[in-house]
């Protein structure tokens, strides 16, 4: 009963914080230059150091200054170890190399900070506030599976050179539990912030939390319902349109499914599968300066063997794949096969970068530019 009356009174402070108005609208970043198209077509994929662990999983980046890329995933024996720890590295375009991996985040220093027992660390996530900062978010956990895992969050002022102390957010009534982030953050018009999520105790669903400009979750709304899809991505086409994909979960036919919203993400449609398979995996996916949206994805209902590039002249109505980035029978295999968690990007050059687990032993960036994008149409 104590515990019953507890949880009510949370709740009902929780329901109260979380009933903000909704956003302005989305804030679009900013287009690319149209001279990119111009240039001269080149792909080039390379593998990012790694000297420190065994395994790795689940990049994610973002541009700084100089067009550089500063790279985040997370590592260790294997996943879920207790030796796991979050890393980063920084790609330079003039020289086409990343910078040694450094250690950003163990479950020690995670511990110390948060004041509570770490068990493992898991999937970061990272973006840019209004006013320039790198917001970094990742997940931790101390009881339990990822079912029982909670969001942190960790600002840095100088590119991610130096961090805030991670803090952890309040987004669930129910002990602050079960909730993730894998998509990236992205910008409404009046400066806050929203953060795709998911859940996985009681059910498989997606969320996403709209966060004030210092961090705090002021509204979360619901983006699929159920136990079967998890890890959304969204991506804005204008103030008020946006569509989501996310990771299906539920039974065959294994497919990538889709949400749209109209009214800058107050109230999003039920999702529907594509025509593009899923074998219960991540998808990433980017909306280039004038078109088309790019899906990268695992082009199979059963295993991650085929990462592949899919495009969308309309929004996501229609699908072509374009390219297949793993899984040519010529192409140099990872000693585990598996290509997944794909990560991709627009930088203001108007070059396309993506990141992926490439055998969960390293990360893998493929760069290319639109003039060989619009040669594989």
């Amino acid at each position: 009963m104590l515990l019953a009356a507890a949880i009510a009174v949370f709740g009902g402070l929780y329901l109260r914080t979380f009933t903000a108005p909704a956003p302005a609208g989305f804030a679009l970043p900013k287009a690319a230059p149209l001279a990119a198209s111009a240039s001269r077509p080149f792909y080039r994929p390379q593998l990012l150091p790694n000297n420190t662990t065994r395994s790795v999983h689940s990049a994610t980046a973002a541009e700084i200054s100089g067009g550089r890329l500063r790279a985040f995933w997370y590592g260790g024996s294997r996943e879920g170890a207790s030796d796991v720890a979050i890393y980063t590295s920084v790609f330079s375009p003039p020289e086409r190399t990343w910078s040694p991996e450094r250690v950003l985040v163990t479950r020690e220093s995670a511990q110390r900070h948060l004041q509570r027992y770490v068990r493992k660390l898991g999937n970061p996530a990272v973006g840019r506030d209004r006013s320039g900062r790198l917001w970094l978010f990742f997940v931790s956990v101390s009881v339990g599976g990822w079912a029982g895992s909670a969001v942190n969050l960790m600002v840095s002022e100088d590119e991610g050179e130096t961090w805030s102390p991670p803090r952890r957010l309040v987004t669930s009534p129910f002990f602050n539990i079960s909730t993730l982030v894998r998509g990236s953050p992205l910008q409404f018009a009046d400066g806050t912030i929203g953060l795709p999520a998911y859940h996985e105790m009681a059910g498989k669903f997606g969320e996403l939390l709209r966060l004030d400009t210092e961090g705090r979750a002021i509204r979360k709304i619901r983006l699929s319902w159920g136990r079967s899809s998890l890890q959304p991505v969204i991506v804005p086409r204008s103030e008020t349109d946006a569509v989501g994909f996310m990771r299906h979960a539920g039974g065959p036919p294994g497919r990538v499914l889709m949400i749209r919203t109209s009214d800058a993400g107050a109230h999003w449609s039920q999702p529907v599968r594509t025509v593009l398979p899923n074998p219960d995996a991540a998808v990433g996916a980017v909306l280039l300066a004038n078109g088309p949206l790019v899906l990268a994805f695992n082009n199979s209902q059963e295993d991650r063997e085929d990462l592949s590039l899919a495009l969308s002249t309309d929004f996501g109505i229609t699908w072509r794949v374009a390219h297949r980035l793993e899984g040519e029978p010529a192409s140099p295999k990872a000693p585990l096969p598996e290509y997944s968690y794909p990560w991709i990007m627009q930088d203001t050059a108007g070059d396309i970068h993506v990141l992926y687990t490439w055998g969960r032993s390293r990360i893998k960036h493929v760069h290319f530019n639109r003039a060989w994008l619009v040669g594989r149409s």
